[in-house]
This record gives C-alpha cells, structure tokens and sequence, in this order.
C-alpha cells in the first residue's frame, strides 16, 4: 500500500531560497530551520578550480528555457524508505508531462530500477560501461516503451561503487543534461560513495523519508549534507543553493492513531 507523493509542480522551475516541507514533523521542521538561519557551506574553491564540463549552475537558476537539463537528486539518509520507486514515479510524471527525462541507477552493484520500470531484460550496457567508455552513452540508454520521453541508465551488478570517480560522473552528467529536460538521479542511501556523487552536481534534491523517528533524523542529516557538500554549496555565492523538497512516504492514519508513526500535521 506504498504511494509516494511525487511533488510534480514549478518549484522545479523557480527553486526556491529556502527548503520545501512536503508533510514535515515539527522535530525535523525546526533542524531545517536552523540550517537556513545558518547554513554550514564549504570553501568556495570550485569556482576557481572547476572547468564545468557540466555547465555552471548558474545557466539552470535564470528560468526556462534552460541551456542544459536540470539535475535532480532523489536520496535518503536510511535505506527502504521508497527512493527508487519514487524516483521511477518521478521521471515517468515529468516524461507524462512533456519533459524529455533520464533517470540514472546510481546504486553500483544492487540495481532495481530498471525492476520498477520493467526493462530489466533490456539492460545489455550500463553505467559503469559508460564511466569505463566501453560503449557509447547512447548505446546504454534504454528508452520507455509506453512513453517517448523517458530513458534509463542503468547501474551496474558487477562493478563497485570505486568505479565512480567525480570527473566520469560529471562527463555522463554533462552529455545527458544535453540531450534531456531532466536528469532524474536515483541515489543509493546514506552518505557512501554513490550516494555522495549523486548529490554533488544536483541542482535539485528530493530527501525521501517515512514518518518515523530514525528516518527522519537520518533525513535531516542528509539535509545537512546537501546544503554543504554540493557542487553548489562549493561555488558559493555565485550560484543559488540547492533546492531541497522533503517527500513523506508510506504515512498511514491508522498507524499515526495508535501511535506507531509520527503525526505530521498539527492539531
């Protein structure tokens, strides 16, 4: 009885300055709070060292039309909490909408969203085989059969996460952000190597959590990574930070009146 509540709406247009709070318990909504009245940013450095391969974030912060495609990261600080179903859920509302999207598998070695999309008996290359240029990125693209506008990329099963290096990622990144509206990133969680290079180059981050305590103080400390360990949050004032959406998932009443999940509404 899973139904992620996909937020397909313009904050993906316009992010806004400050967090959206998608269903937010109060003990979560007062840690966010804190990290916007002071955010923990790293040294500005990547603005003088950085080539951008992968455009400047600030091409994708003046409105549409946008000269590359947007990148959205959807992770979580514990694992099980809907990430990829809601990432698959995602990138097939965007596509719906006319968006030419790619959702990316960014969990090396345990795949499951090309499962969730059904084309898993269409995976012959991945993105290992892309990172290690063993095929061409097009080659590894496997396009929906029900709706035009959607792609994947499959992640590898036999490689692992130490095949991802910051300069491959971004190569991939930069030659998909050309050919697609989106790139829907679907990341492994917590803060490991997958997981740390989904979110880097992100321009837009959706933090998954369920309604219970150990997800959602997992989910703020992933709110913090976020905010101070991006690309973004490297370059500093000269691009916007990174929009953070919080999406609640699996909240049953039921369950919230017998006291087993937090209640996210106030009385």
């Amino acid at each position: 009885n899973y139904h992620p509540i996909v937020p397909l709406h313009a904050h993906l247009h316009t992010p806004p300055a400050s967090t959206t709070m998608v269903g937010l318990p109060s003990m979560l909504a007062a840690a966010m709070v804190r990290r916007q009245i002071r955010p923990v940013l790293a040294k500005s450095i990547a603005s003088q060292t950085h080539s951008f391969l992968l455009s400047h974030p600030k091409d994708v912060d003046q409105g549409e039309p946008y000269p590359r495609g947007r990148v959205v990261c959807i992770t979580s600080g514990k694992g099980g909490v809907g990430k990829t179903t809601s990432a698959a859920s995602f990138a097939f509302g965007l596509a719906l909408r006319g968006r030419k999207t790619c959702v990316v598998d960014f969990d090396i070695g345990l795949r499951n969203l090309d499962i969730h999309l059904g084309m898993e008996r269409r995976v012959i290359f991945d993105f290992v085989n892309v990172l290690m240029e063993e095929c061409t990125l097009n080659q590894a693209l496997i396009k929906d059969k029900r709706e035009g506008n959607l792609s994947m990329l499959a992640a590898s099963q036999t490689r692992d996460k130490d095949s991802l290096t910051v300069d491959g990622v971004e190569r991939v990144l930069s030659e998909l952000s050309e050919q697609f509206d989106y790139v829907v990133l679907d990341s492994p969680a917590g803060i490991e190597s997958g997981a740390r290079h989904a979110m880097y180059f992100a321009d837009d981050a959706i933090i998954v959590t369920n309604p219970e305590l150990s997800s959602c103080r997992d989910a703020d400390k992933m709110i913090g990574f976020v905010s101070s360990r991006s690309r973004r949050a490297e370059i500093g004032s000269d691009a916007k930070e990174v929009s953070q959406t919080l999406l609640i998932t699996r909240y049953e009443p039921a369950r919230v009146r017998q006291g087993g999940l937090i209640c996210i509404f106030h009385h």
